[in-house]
């Protein structure tokens, strides 16, 4: 065997018995989540609606305890881990987008926004969203907030593959083995709920005492803390007065743009944590960049400062968190304002939140690797600088890999842009379209609409995929080896 094909040959596929086990185990847990909008409809006497999913519930969860029963090794491959992400969404998505064919939706409309809501990413084709039951506004919501806590889970899972920077900084107590994913991410998961349902208790629980209505505080809290972006209004924030409100529910997307994990070390190490987290210093000097921006690009067409300032707040805010709310009409912005959102959403917020993006922690990553060129010019040939991000040491690898992630991310983005110039889209708008999918953030131009092309529509539903699992877990369900058995070489 020659030495080059030694790693195609030591190369393992995935084990359709695992797969088949663990996705599942996976669908038994969302099928019991999905009751929870059941109960709503309920209690709303939404009987077509509660009859509709009931049924359904019924037969995926009978075919989900039937395949739950197959016997799998614990133990699971990496490359296992990111394909069972990935079809985990998928299938989700393609299950749950029947409570909206239900509401008069065409197939791929309802799958639309079934992928954008467990993506947390907010784009829609529903118009004339008040009419629709109370159940369904909820149920949407809903899907957001699992669909938060899936992603969260999911990446901590990934980064636990290895014990670079990133595992370090998601490390909830000790790892005590690298490899041991499903032990790792089992003993996290129960953390990581208990830390997502007390943020949702306190958005929630905000949003009412500052006079919300409940079924708008629930919704709007559920999406917040998901920073998916879901509102029951067409004109999302607009339609909430006073303006506390609103920056109240902006606040709930800042909550959990920042990793989860953050608030166990902050609840054990107190205040002091704030000092050692670059990534929430990086957020909020983001935010106010971003903020300073909106409200200067605005200058010219609003004479009205405090407006200005509300209007830049909360636009700001939301496409930094990757939330996805909004307070404007994208569409009437200036070039110069849709550039500055462009800019944050591509962004986006902490590693191990419910933020989409390409992380904060990749930025500060590539710009810490741009400072150590810049120093190395000035340094002796035999002189060894060592690469580190605050007290980190950067190893090679997870340049590589953040390195790979922006650029597979921007070359997403420019792939998907094209279709939209063939259709004949204006240039500014649709790059923001197709950025606002990939980072999930779910502001919009206008583009986004039942009236689209199905093409394009499919075009965004691949980006809201590809962004939410990050890229390369599709890469992995897309690679042959991942499927079949490689071929000795003699």
């Amino acid at each position: 065997m020659s030495f080059p094909n030694v790693p195609h040959a030591l190369a393992q596929p995935v084990r359709y018995r695992v797969l088949t086990c663990y996705l599942a185990r996976i669908g038994i847990v969302v099928m019991a989540l999905r009751l929870v909008p059941v109960l709503v409809a309920l209690l709303n006497g939404d009987w077509a609606f509660m009859i509709n999913q009931l049924s359904v519930l019924a037969a995926l969860s009978a075919i989900c305890l039937t395949l739950s029963r197959i016997q799998a090794p614990e133990d699971i491959k990496d490359n296992e881990v990111l394909v069972i992400s990935a079809l985990s969404f998928f299938l989700s998505a393609l299950s749950g987008c029947l409570p909206f064919i239900d509401e008069g939706l065409s197939n791929i409309d309802a799958f639309f926004e079934a992928v954008s809501a467990l993506t947390t990413t907010g784009l829609s084709t529903i118009s004339h969203i008040q009419r629709h039951s109370a159940a369904l506004l909820f149920a949407r919501s809903w899907m957001q907030w699992y669909g938060g806590l899936g992603i969260v889970i999911f990446s901590i899972s990934w980064l636990f593959q290895d014990k670079g920077l990133a595992a370090r900084r998601l490390a909830m107590g000790d790892i005590s083995d690298s490899r041991d994913i499903l032990g790792n991410a089992r003993a996290h998961s129960l953390k990581l709920l208990i830390i997502y349902c007390a943020l949702t208790v306190f958005a929630i629980s905000l949003l009412l005492m500052i006079g919300v209505p409940p079924l708008s505080a629930v919704t709007h809290a559920l999406s917040g803390i998901s920073t998916g972006g879901f509102s029951i209004y067409d004109s999302s924030l607009a339609a909430i007065e006073p303006w506390p409100a609103q920056l109240a529910i902006v606040l709930c997307g800042v909550l959990g743009a920042i990793s989860l994990p953050f608030y166990y070390r902050f609840f054990h190490n107190g205040i002091q944590e704030l000092s050692f987290t670059l990534e929430i210093r990086a957020l909020l000097g983001l935010s106010i960049l971003v903020i300073g921006l909106l409200f200067f690009c605005s200058g010219e067409n609003d004479g009205n400062a405090l407006l200005r300032i509300k209007h830049a707040v909360i636009m700001g805010l939301s496409a930094q968190t990757t939330t996805g709310f909004a307070n404007v009409d994208v569409a009437a912005l200036d070039n110069a304002s849709k550039l500055s959102l462009i800019f944050s959403m591509l962004v986006g917020g902490s590693i191990g939140s419910t933020a989409g993006g390409i992380k904060i922690l990749r930025l500060l990553i590539v710009l810490r690797l741009l400072q150590f060129f810049i120093q190395r010019t000035a340094l002796p040939a035999h002189a060894i600088l060592e690469r580190h991000l605050s007290d980190d040491k950067l190893e090679s690898d997870e340049i590589e890999k953040a390195l790979m992630l922006i650029l597979i991310f921007i070359g997403t983005v420019l792939c998907s842009w094209l279709p939209f110039l063939v259709a004949g889209y204006d240039p500014l708008n649709a790059l923001f379209e197709v950025v606002s999918a990939c980072s999930t953030t779910g502001l919009s131009t206008g583009i986004t609409r039942t009236e689209l092309e199905p093409g394009l529509k499919i075009v965004l539903i691949v980006d809201m995929l590809l962004g939410r699992v990050e890229f390369l877990a599709f890469l992995i369900l897309l690679y042959p080896r991942t499927w079949i058995t490689a071929r000795s070489y003699s």
